[in-house]
């Protein structure tokens, strides 16, 4: 069955590593690991970006300790090891860019945010339509980004606050729409406000909006790419009740206004069409 993000269906593939190009090396991993699986190293020969697409986990490394959340990059140098750890159910879903770099990174991952929205949303587009020249542009893309955004603090908080975390982002991205408020939020998990904030921010990198705001943005932008939708539609169904305040926060994030994103999306997919006919 294939997996979506936001309301972009991404290709069905089975558990595994899967090569979808060679310069660079571009590598979709489709991962089923859960709460229960054991810890899993690797060796980094190469330095990468890779994106979460789906889920969360947590991962360390020499640079210190992070979770990973969907629309996060993470950051690697090669020759580091890094040891991942699932902590919740329903697997993740990862896309690897092997770079070439001036400088190593300096630490293990961006978070998601809106300054890192537009990338993220134009690499999974580019993996939804297997267009291989779409991919290689989003691996250069998220590389420069990457190095230009390395700038996270690696937090290493109690596995029992990470899981309550991990549910609150599940919840996100599974339902961007809905009352996503801190107040609700927290009360999920069953902590207050103030402490959840705050944990959430060391975990995550920025604040619960922020990451709502993200989501969001994400299922926007698939929306935009996968419907023929009016716009003011489109915001409405990821969660934006005010028009002109998610035109404005697309903008800052994509560089452009919703319609000339989706203009421009259309016309990127135009040629795969041509060349098979």
């Amino acid at each position: 069955m294939a997996q979506n993000v936001g309301n972009l269906a991404l290709p069905a593939r089975c558990a595994g590593v899967h090569v979808l190009a060679g310069d660079p090396v571009i590598e979709d991993c489709v991962c089923n690991l859960h709460a229960m699986s054991p810890v899993v190293e690797r060796m980094n020969r190469h330095a990468a970006v890779a994106i979460v697409l789906r889920g969360s986990f947590h991962i360390r490394a020499t640079e210190g300790a992070a979770l990973a959340t969907s629309g996060a990059l993470l950051l690697k140098n090669a020759g580091s090891e890094h040891a991942y750890q699932h902590i919740d159910e329903g697997g993740d879903r990862t896309l690897t860019f092997f770079v070439e770099l001036d400088r190593p990174f300096a630490h293990l991952a961006i978070p998601a945010s809106p300054r890192n929205a537009a990338a993220v949303a134009f690499a999974a587009h580019a993996l939804a339509s297997g267009d291989v020249e779409a991919l290689c542009d989003a691996a250069h893309m998220v590389a420069s980004l990457a190095l230009v955004l390395d700038g996270s603090r690696p937090y290493d908080a109690p596995v029992a606050y990470t899981r309550r975390v991990v549910r609150a982002l599940r919840y996100i991205d599974a339902h961007p729409a809905a009352d996503c408020s801190l107040a609700t939020l927290a009360a999920s998990t069953g902590l207050s406000a103030f402490h959840f904030s705050r944990i959430f921010r060391a975990l995550v990198g920025q604040t619960p909006r922020q990451y709502v705001i993200a989501a969001r943005l994400r299922a926007a932008a698939a929306a935009l790419v996968s419907s023929r939708k009016p716009v003011t539609e489109v915001a409405l169904d990821a969660g934006f009740v005010d028009l002109s305040n998610f035109m404005a926060t697309f903008r800052r994030a994509f560089g452009v206004s919703p319609r000339r994103y989706r203009v421009a999306m259309g016309q990127r997919a135009r040629p795969s069409v041509a060349r098979r006919g």
